[in-house]
C-alpha cells in the first residue's frame, strides 16, 4: 500500500505534470508568433519532462495494482528514453538561448550519442528491483545505458553557462538569467533526491524531489515568459500579478488540487481502516475457531485429525493456517511434508509472541523476514499455538487496487476540473483584457476602439456602458474640434481686420481717382500693378481661412510644406505685429511630401498660436525652421512621451527596419517655457492651462502627426522657451 507522503508526493507529481503542460502549450504558441528557435527547444525541454512525470506516475499505479514485470519493464524504458530526449533537447536549447552559433554542429553530434543511448535501452533486457515500501525501482539494464548520467551533464552545462552569463549582464536580464541557472541546478538536486530515495526508502526525499521538478518549472517558464527590458523581470514573481488569468487559474487550481487531496486522502485512509479490520477480523476469527477446537478435544489430536482441521480452516488466497507446538516447531501444516519436518518457525514474529502466550493480530514478519498480515492464538491446554497469515501483498491486495482506483478518479477529476476552469478563467480574463486595452486606447486618444463582449452579465453590460462612453466622447471631441477651429478663426479673424482693411483702402482709393486721372499713363500702370496685388493678397487670406475651416477627411495628394508654413505665417502676420513678436524664417530647401494640406495647416496653426500666446505680454521672437535629414526609428523602446536627454518625444511606435528620408520643421518661442510636471501632460487629452482652453488642440495635432507617420519632439525650460520638432516622412505608404 502506499503511504500518506507517497500519496502527497503523487499529486505534486501530477500538478507538475500539469504544470509542465501549460509550458508546452505556452512555448508552442510562442514559437509559432515569433519565430524564435529556442522557445522551439524550450516546449519540447517541457513536452519530455510532462512525459517522464506521467510515465512515472503510471508506472507507480502499475506496481500498486502488481501488473505483470514485463509491462513495468516497457513503461520504465519509456521513462529513460524520455531523459535522453531531454538532453538533447536541453543542449539545443543552450546553444539558441546564448546564441553559440559556432556550436550548433554539436547538437548532430549529441543526437547521434543520444540515439546510441535510446538503442542500447530498447535492446537491453531490464531487471526491476522493487524494495519494500519504494514505489520506484532500481532499474539495472544489461547494457551501459547512461541516460541519467548525461542528463544530469546537460543541466549542469545550461547551469553554468547561464550562471556565467549572468554575471556579465545588469538589471533585469541578470536576474532573469539567474533564475534560469537556478532552475537548472534544481534539476541535479532532483537527480540527487531521487537517487536518495531509491537507496533509502525515505518518502520525504520523493517528496522533495518532486517539488523541486515543480519550482524549477516555475523558474523555467519565468526566466523565459518575461521580457528582459521589462519592469517585471527585476522582480519576476510579480509577474504573476500583472495577469489575471494567471490568479484565476493558481486560486481555482489549487484549490481544486487542495480540496481533491485531502478528500481522497481521508478517503482512502477511512477505507483502508476499514477494510484492514475486516482482513484482520477474518484471520482472528480462522485462527480462534482452530484454538477451540483443539482446546475441546478430549485428547492430544492425531496428526491427521489436525491436517484436517486446517484444511477446514483454509484462507482464501495465498493465506495459511498453521500449528507449533511449544518451542516454536511445525506441528501441523497446509503443506504436510513440512510438517513431517517439523519446521523451526520461531524465527516467526507471530510463533514468538504465541511462546509469551500473548494473544493478537496485525502486520508482522514470518521466519523469512517477509512481511504478513494475520493473527496469532494460543493454546493453552498443550503449549500450542496457532497462526494464520498471509503475505502483506496479497492480503491488501484489494485495498491497493481500491487506492490506485482512487487516485486515477481524482486525476481524471483534477484534469477536467483544471480544463473547466481555463475555460471559466479565459471567459473572465479576456473580456476585462479587452476593456483594459480599450481604456488604454482611449487614454492614447483613440476614441474608435470598440469592445468586443458578447456576454450579458455584468462584464457585458460594462463594455456595453463603455462601448456607448466611447460613442459620446467621440462625439464630444468632433464638437471640440469644432470649437478649437472656430477659436483658432476667431482670434486670427480679429487680427486680419487690419490685414484686409489695408488693401481695401488702397483699391477704394484708386477706383474714387480712377475717372479724374484715366487719361494719365502713369496712374494707369500703377493702378494695374497693385490693384491686382492687393487684390491677390485678399484672396490668400480668404483661402487660407476657408482651407482651415474644412472637415478632417484626410486626403493625401503632394505638398509644399514651407508653402503651407508661409500662407499661416500670413494668418498670423497682425497678431505678431499687435504683440510685438518678431517672426524669423530659416526656411531650407525641401521636395514635396505627401500628406493632407488641411490636416497640416491645422498643426501649424495650433502650433504657430501656441507660441503667440506664450509671448503675448513681453513680446519675443517667432523662430521658423525646415530642414531636410533622415531617421532610424527603434520602435517603443520605452513609453512614449518618456525623457530621452532633456527632450521629450510623442509618436515613435513604429519600429523602422532602415532609416527613412523626412523633413524636419521646428517651430520656437521665447516665451516663459513649460515646467517638468505640464511637460509630460502636454498632449493628453483635455489638459490645458489656460483659463478659456479646451485641451483638444495638441492631441488633435499629435493624432494628425501620427496619421502622418510623424513624431513630435518637445524641448523647453520654464523661463527659457519652447521649441517643437515636427518629423515627417517625405513618402506615407498607405
Amino acid at each position: 500500500m502506499l503511504s500518506t507522503l507517497t500519496i502527497v508526493n503523487i499529486f505534486s507529481e501530477i500538478f507538475a505534470a500539469g504544470f509542465l503542460l501549460a509550458g508546452v502549450i505556452v512555448f508552442i504558441k510562442n514559437y509559432f508568433s515569433y519565430k524564435k528557435t529556442k522557445d522551439f527547444f524550450f516546449a519540447l525541454i517541457f513536452l519530455s519532462l510532462f512525459v517522464y512525470v506521467a510515465t512515472t506516475i503510471i508506472s507507480q499505479m502499475m506496481f500498486n495494482l502488481g501488473r505483470e514485470v514485463s509491462e513495468l519493464i516497457l513503461v520504465n524504458k519509456i521513462i529513460y528514453v524520455s531523459i535522453v530526449l531531454c538532453s538533447i533537447f536541453v543542449w539545443a536549447f543552450l546553444v539558441e538561448r546564448f546564441d553559440l552559433t559556432k556550436l550548433r554542429w554539436s547538437n548532430g553530434f549529441l543526437i547521434g550519442i543520444g540515439g546510441l543511448i535510446i538503442y542500447r535501452i530498447l535492446a537491453s533486457t531490464v531487471n526491476l528491483i522493487y524494495r519494500e515500501g519504494i514505489i520506484e525501482p532500481i532499474v539495472d539494464f544489461s547494457l551501459f545505458v547512461p541516460a541519467k548520467q548525461v542528463f544530469a551533464l546537460m543541466w549542469l552545462a545550461l547551469a553554468l553557462f547561464a550562471f556565467f552569463s549572468a554575471i556579465k549582464s545588469k538589471g533585469g536580464r541578470r536576474t532573469l538569467t539567474m533564475y534560469l541557472a537556478s532552475s537548472a541546478v534544481a534539476f541535479l538536486f532532483v537527480l540527487l533526491f531521487s537517487f536518495l530515495y531509491v537507496r533509502f526508502g525515505e518518502p520525504g526525499y520523493l517528496v522533495a524531489s518532486w517539488s523541486l521538478i515543480l519550482l524549477a518549472s516555475l523558474g523555467f517558464l519565468l526566466a523565459e515568459l518575461i521580457p528582459m527590458d521589462s519592469f517585471e523581470a527585476r522582480q519576476p514573481l510579480r509577474f504573476f500579478r500583472t495577469r489575471l488569468l494567471f490568479k484565476l487559474l493558481l486560486i481555482f487550481v489549487l484549490l481544486i488540487v487542495i480540496l481533491f487531496e485531502t478528500t481522497t486522502l481521508a478517503t482512502i485512509n477511512i477505507s483502508k481502516d476499514a477494510l484492514s479490520k475486516v482482513i484482520l477480523s477474518n484471520y482472528s476469527r480462522a485462527a480462534e475457531d482452530v484454538a477451540e477446537e483443539i482446546e475441546s478435544s478430549s485428547g492430544e489430536p492425531s496428526l491427521v485429525y489436525l491436517q484436517m482441521l486446517l484444511a477446514k480452516a483454509r484462507i482464501k488466497g495465498q493465506g495459511v493456517v498453521f500449528l507449533v507446538d511449544q518451542e516454536g516447531r511445525l506441528i501441523s501444516h497446509p503443506d504436510s511434508n513440512r510438517a513431517i519436518q517439523k519446521e523451526d518457525f520461531s524465527g516467526n514474529q507471530a510463533v514468538r509472541q504465541i511462546l509469551k502466550k500473548v494473544k493478537g493480530e496485525g502486520e508482522f514478519r514470518d521466519e523469512l523476514g517477509s512481511l504478513m498480515v494475520g493473527a496469532y492464538v494460543p493454546i493453552n491446554k498443550f503449549g500450542w499455538g496457532v497462526v494464520a497469515q498471509e503475505p502483506m501483498a496479497s492480503a491488501y491486495f484489494e485495498m491497493r487496487r481500491l487506492e490506485t482506483n482512487s487516485l486515477v478518479f481524482v486525476i481524471l477529476g483534477i484534469l477536467l476540473t483544471a480544463l473547466v476552469g481555463i475555460f471559466f478563467a479565459r471567459s473572465i480574463e479576456r473580456p476585462i483584457k479587452e476593456l483594459t486595452l480599450g481604456t488604454e486606447a482611449v487614454a492614447k486618444g483613440d476614441l474608435r476602439w470598440q469592445v468586443l463582449v458578447n456576454s450579458s452579465d455584468e462584464i457585458g453590460r460594462l463594455a456595453a456602458a463603455f462601448n456607448q462612453m466611447t460613442k459620446d466622447l467621440r462625439d464630444s471631441q468632433e464638437r471640440l474640434v469644432l470649437s478649437e477651429k472656430l477659436a483658432s478663426l476667431g482670434t486670427m479673424a480679429a487680427g486680419m481686420a487690419h490685414e484686409i482693411k489695408n488693401p481695401l483702402v488702397s483699391i477704394r482709393t484708386f477706383t474714387q481717382i480712377l475717372q479724374q486721372k484715366w487719361d494719365d499713363q502713369e496712374f494707369r500702370n500703377k493702378f494695374s500693378s497693385i490693384i491686382p496685388h492687393e487684390i491677390e493678397r485678399i484672396n490668400r487670406i480668404a483661402e487660407s481661412l476657408l482651407k482651415f475651416g474644412r472637415p478632417m477627411k484626410p486626403e493625401l495628394a503632394k505638398l509644399e510644406v514651407n508653402l503651407l508654413l508661409d500662407e499661416v505665417l500670413l494668418l498670423f502676420e497682425s497678431e505678431c505685429k499687435k504683440y510685438n513678436i518678431r517672426v524669423a524664417k530659416k526656411l531650407a530647401e525641401l521636395p514635396e511630401i505627401t500628406g493632407d494640406a488641411g490636416q497640416l495647416q491645422q498643426v501649424f496653426v495650433n502650433m504657430i498660436k501656441n507660441a503667440i500666446e506664450a509671448m503675448h505680454e513681453k513680446g519675443g521672437e517667432l523662430i521658423i525652421k525646415t530642414d531636410l535629414g533622415e531617421v532610424v526609428r527603434l520602435g517603443k523602446i520605452e513609453k512614449q512621451g518618456m525623457k530621452k536627454g532633456e527632450d521629450m518625444v510623442w509618436g515613435e511606435g513604429e519600429a523602422l527596419a532602415a532609416p527613412i528620408p523626412v523633413v524636419f520643421i521646428e517651430i520656437t518661442d521665447t516665451g516663459e517655457g513649460v515646467s517638468d510636471e505640464n511637460l509630460k501632460s502636454l498632449f493628453d487629452p483635455f489638459f490645458t492651462t489656460k483659463m478659456t482652453g479646451t485641451g483638444m488642440g495638441l492631441p488633435i495635432t499629435l493624432r494628425i502627426i501620427e496619421e502622418h507617420k510623424g513624431s513630435i519632439k518637445v524641448r523647453s525650460r520654464p523661463g527659457m522657451g519652447t521649441t517643437f520638432i515636427i518629423t515627417l516622412p517625405q513618402t506615407i505608404n498607405v
